[in-house]
Protein backbone atom coordinates (compact mmCIF):
# COMPACT_ATOMS: atom_id res chain seq x y z
CA UNK A 1 0.00 0.00 0.00
CA UNK A 2 1.08 3.37 -0.67
CA UNK A 3 1.21 6.03 1.50
CA UNK A 4 0.82 9.86 0.52
CA UNK A 5 2.15 12.76 3.25
CA UNK A 6 -0.73 15.71 2.97
CA UNK A 7 0.28 17.45 5.89
CA UNK A 8 2.83 19.90 4.20
CA UNK A 9 0.02 20.58 1.69
CA UNK A 10 -2.21 21.60 4.00
CA UNK A 11 -0.25 23.76 5.78
CA UNK A 12 0.45 25.46 2.46
CA UNK A 13 -2.91 26.00 2.14
CA UNK A 14 -2.90 27.29 5.57
CA UNK A 15 -0.71 29.88 5.05
CA UNK A 16 -2.14 30.95 1.87
CA UNK A 17 -5.50 31.83 3.77
CA UNK A 18 -3.69 33.96 6.19
CA UNK A 19 -1.92 36.22 3.76
CA UNK A 20 -5.20 36.19 1.80
CA UNK A 21 -6.84 37.63 4.74
CA UNK A 22 -3.91 40.00 5.96
CA UNK A 23 -4.32 40.94 2.37
CA UNK A 24 -8.11 42.00 1.99
CA UNK A 25 -7.76 43.34 6.01
CA UNK A 26 -5.26 45.69 4.93
CA UNK A 27 -6.54 46.60 1.45
CA UNK A 28 -9.96 47.18 3.70
CA UNK A 29 -8.09 49.60 6.20
CA UNK A 30 -7.02 51.08 3.25
CA UNK A 31 -10.29 51.57 1.36
CA UNK A 32 -11.42 52.68 4.57
CA UNK A 33 -8.42 55.13 5.14
CA UNK A 34 -9.05 56.61 1.85
CA UNK A 35 -12.31 56.94 2.57
CA UNK A 36 -11.62 59.05 5.42
CA UNK A 37 -9.28 60.96 3.73
CA UNK A 38 -11.99 62.44 1.39
CA UNK A 39 -14.63 62.94 3.63
CA UNK A 40 -11.69 64.88 5.32
CA UNK A 41 -10.88 67.12 1.77
CA UNK A 42 -14.69 67.53 1.30
CA UNK A 43 -15.71 69.00 4.26
CA UNK A 44 -12.78 71.37 4.36
CA UNK A 45 -13.97 72.49 0.72
CA UNK A 46 -17.19 73.23 2.18
CA UNK A 47 -16.32 74.69 5.05
CA UNK A 48 -14.02 77.60 2.92
CA UNK A 49 -16.58 77.90 0.53
CA UNK A 50 -19.03 78.73 3.78
CA UNK A 51 -16.87 80.58 5.13
CA UNK A 52 -16.31 83.14 1.49
CA UNK A 53 -19.67 83.42 1.73
CA UNK A 54 -20.03 84.54 5.31
CA UNK A 55 -17.06 86.99 4.64
CA UNK A 56 -18.66 88.35 1.55
CA UNK A 57 -22.65 88.47 3.29
CA UNK A 58 -20.47 90.59 6.28
CA UNK A 59 -19.68 92.63 3.49
CA UNK A 60 -22.66 93.26 2.01
CA UNK A 61 -24.15 93.78 5.39
CA UNK A 62 -21.30 96.74 6.21
CA UNK A 63 -22.21 98.39 3.15
CA UNK A 64 -25.51 98.51 3.37
CA UNK A 65 -25.32 99.69 7.45
CA UNK A 66 -23.24 102.32 6.03
CA UNK A 67 -25.88 103.66 3.50
CA UNK A 68 -28.34 103.43 6.56
CA UNK A 69 -26.35 105.65 7.58
CA UNK A 70 -25.83 108.42 5.46
CA UNK A 71 -29.60 107.94 4.82
CA UNK A 72 -30.53 109.01 8.66
CA UNK A 73 -27.99 111.59 8.36
CA UNK A 74 -29.49 112.86 4.73
CA UNK A 75 -33.22 113.15 6.71
CA UNK A 76 -31.56 114.71 9.61
CA UNK A 77 -30.49 117.16 7.78
CA UNK A 78 -33.70 117.89 5.76
CA UNK A 79 -35.22 118.20 9.05
CA UNK A 80 -32.91 120.70 10.04
CA UNK A 81 -33.46 122.53 5.74
CA UNK A 82 -37.16 122.44 6.44
CA UNK A 83 -37.23 123.89 9.90
CA UNK A 84 -34.86 126.60 8.48
CA UNK A 85 -37.42 127.18 5.70
CA UNK A 86 -40.21 127.74 7.77
CA UNK A 87 -38.29 129.90 9.97
CA UNK A 88 -37.55 131.82 6.96
CA UNK A 89 -40.97 131.94 5.72
CA UNK A 90 -42.55 133.18 8.75
CA UNK A 91 -39.71 135.97 8.98
CA UNK A 92 -40.77 136.78 5.26
CA UNK A 93 -44.13 137.10 6.38
CA UNK A 94 -43.35 139.41 9.14
CA UNK A 95 -40.74 141.55 7.74
CA UNK A 96 -42.67 144.28 8.11
CA UNK A 97 -43.74 143.22 11.52
CA UNK A 98 -40.69 146.46 13.23
CA UNK A 99 -43.16 149.27 11.37
CA UNK A 100 -46.43 147.94 12.22
CA UNK A 101 -45.31 147.45 16.10
CA UNK A 102 -43.58 150.94 16.06
CA UNK A 103 -47.14 152.58 14.84
CA UNK A 104 -48.79 150.76 17.49
CA UNK A 105 -46.85 151.91 20.16
CA UNK A 106 -46.73 155.45 19.23
CA UNK A 107 -50.41 155.34 19.30
CA UNK A 108 -50.26 154.01 22.77
CA UNK A 109 -48.19 156.39 24.18
CA UNK A 110 -50.34 159.11 26.56
CA UNK A 111 -49.69 162.58 24.98
CA UNK A 112 -48.41 165.32 27.10
CA UNK A 113 -47.93 163.14 29.99
CA UNK A 114 -44.70 160.64 28.70
CA UNK A 115 -42.16 160.08 26.11
CA UNK A 116 -40.59 156.62 24.50
CA UNK A 117 -36.86 156.58 25.08
CA UNK A 118 -36.16 153.77 22.82
CA UNK A 119 -37.90 150.74 21.63
CA UNK A 120 -36.69 147.33 21.07
CA UNK A 121 -38.42 144.41 19.25
CA UNK A 122 -36.34 141.18 19.05
CA UNK A 123 -37.50 137.56 17.53
CA UNK A 124 -36.75 134.68 19.54
CA UNK A 125 -36.35 131.37 17.95
CA UNK A 126 -36.11 128.31 20.02
CA UNK A 127 -33.94 125.78 19.72
CA UNK A 128 -34.98 121.89 19.06
CA UNK A 129 -33.19 119.70 21.36
CA UNK A 130 -32.35 116.36 19.76
CA UNK A 131 -33.74 113.32 21.46
CA UNK A 132 -36.38 110.54 20.08
CA UNK A 133 -37.46 110.75 16.73
CA UNK A 134 -40.52 109.39 16.81
CA UNK A 135 -41.87 111.87 19.92
CA UNK A 136 -40.45 114.43 17.59
CA UNK A 137 -42.55 114.01 14.76
CA UNK A 138 -45.71 114.36 17.14
CA UNK A 139 -44.13 117.13 18.29
CA UNK A 140 -46.13 120.83 17.20
CA UNK A 141 -43.00 123.02 15.14
CA UNK A 142 -41.22 125.45 17.55
CA UNK A 143 -42.95 128.88 17.50
CA UNK A 144 -41.17 132.02 17.55
CA UNK A 145 -42.15 134.71 19.88
CA UNK A 146 -41.33 138.49 19.11
CA UNK A 147 -40.01 140.14 22.52
CA UNK A 148 -40.36 143.67 23.57
CA UNK A 149 -38.78 145.84 25.39
CA UNK A 150 -39.49 150.02 25.96
CA UNK A 151 -38.02 152.43 27.77
CA UNK A 152 -39.70 155.54 28.76
CA UNK A 153 -40.26 158.48 31.00
CA UNK A 154 -43.58 159.09 32.49
CA UNK A 155 -44.83 162.02 35.05
CA UNK A 156 -46.04 159.70 37.84
CA UNK A 157 -46.65 156.55 38.59
CA UNK A 158 -50.13 156.73 37.19
CA UNK A 159 -49.37 157.56 33.66
CA UNK A 160 -46.78 154.26 33.78
CA UNK A 161 -50.44 152.13 34.86
CA UNK A 162 -52.07 153.84 32.13
CA UNK A 163 -49.78 153.12 29.38
CA UNK A 164 -49.69 149.55 30.32
CA UNK A 165 -53.11 148.83 30.29
CA UNK A 166 -53.44 150.27 26.92
CA UNK A 167 -51.11 147.99 25.89
CA UNK A 168 -53.14 145.44 27.65
CA UNK A 169 -56.04 146.17 25.89
CA UNK A 170 -54.71 146.71 22.59
CA UNK A 171 -56.26 144.98 19.82
CA UNK A 172 -56.12 144.99 15.82
CA UNK A 173 -58.83 145.09 13.43
CA UNK A 174 -60.29 142.11 13.86
CA UNK A 175 -60.36 142.03 17.95
CA UNK A 176 -56.92 140.41 18.14
CA UNK A 177 -54.85 140.55 21.17
CA UNK A 178 -51.53 142.64 20.28
CA UNK A 179 -49.48 142.05 23.29
CA UNK A 180 -49.40 139.47 25.86
CA UNK A 181 -47.08 138.69 29.18
CA UNK A 182 -46.56 142.50 30.39
CA UNK A 183 -44.50 143.40 33.41
CA UNK A 184 -43.15 146.71 34.71
CA UNK A 185 -39.36 146.07 34.98
CA UNK A 186 -38.44 148.96 36.38
CA UNK A 187 -40.04 152.25 37.82
CA UNK A 188 -36.84 154.60 39.05
CA UNK A 189 -37.21 158.11 39.83
CA UNK A 190 -35.67 160.76 37.59
CA UNK A 191 -34.32 164.16 39.00
CA UNK A 192 -33.85 166.65 35.81
CA UNK A 193 -32.20 170.22 36.90
CA UNK A 194 -33.22 172.91 35.82
CA UNK A 195 -30.92 175.72 37.06
CA UNK A 196 -30.03 177.55 39.82
CA UNK A 197 -33.00 179.56 40.11
CA UNK A 198 -35.64 176.94 39.47
CA UNK A 199 -36.54 174.19 41.00
CA UNK A 200 -35.40 170.18 39.71
CA UNK A 201 -38.43 168.33 37.55
CA UNK A 202 -38.59 164.96 38.97
CA UNK A 203 -40.12 161.82 36.51
CA UNK A 204 -40.66 158.13 36.11
CA UNK A 205 -38.23 156.48 34.47
CA UNK A 206 -39.31 153.14 33.44
CA UNK A 207 -39.07 149.78 31.29
CA UNK A 208 -41.76 147.96 30.45
CA UNK A 209 -41.60 144.35 28.60
CA UNK A 210 -44.18 142.46 26.45
CA UNK A 211 -44.29 139.82 23.61
CA UNK A 212 -46.21 140.13 20.37
CA UNK A 213 -49.30 137.70 20.79
CA UNK A 214 -49.03 134.65 18.98
CA UNK A 215 -52.29 133.74 16.30
CA UNK A 216 -53.85 131.30 17.72
CA UNK A 217 -53.68 127.78 15.08
CA UNK A 218 -56.60 127.22 13.39
CA UNK A 219 -58.03 123.49 13.80
CA UNK A 220 -57.92 121.28 10.89
CA UNK A 221 -61.47 121.78 10.02
CA UNK A 222 -62.16 124.99 10.21
CA UNK A 223 -58.99 125.27 7.93
CA UNK A 224 -61.07 123.00 5.30
CA UNK A 225 -64.24 124.79 5.64
CA UNK A 226 -62.42 127.98 4.82
CA UNK A 227 -60.68 126.47 1.86
CA UNK A 228 -64.09 124.45 -0.06
CA UNK A 229 -65.15 127.95 -0.75
CA UNK A 230 -61.97 128.90 -3.04
CA UNK A 231 -61.92 125.67 -4.50
CA UNK A 232 -65.99 126.40 -5.64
Amino acid sequence: MIRINLLPFRADRKKESSRNKIYFAGLALLGFIGCLFWVHVYLNGKIKSLNTEIAATQKEVDRYKKIVREVNELEEKLKVLEEKLKVISTLKSDRDSAFRLTDVMTDMVIENRMWLVSFEAKENIPVQKKGDPKKEESKEPPKITVDIRIDGIALDNKTVADFMTRIENAEDAEKKKLFANIKLVTLEQDKIDQGKDRDPIYLKKFQVECQKALPVPEKKEEAKKKEEPKKQ
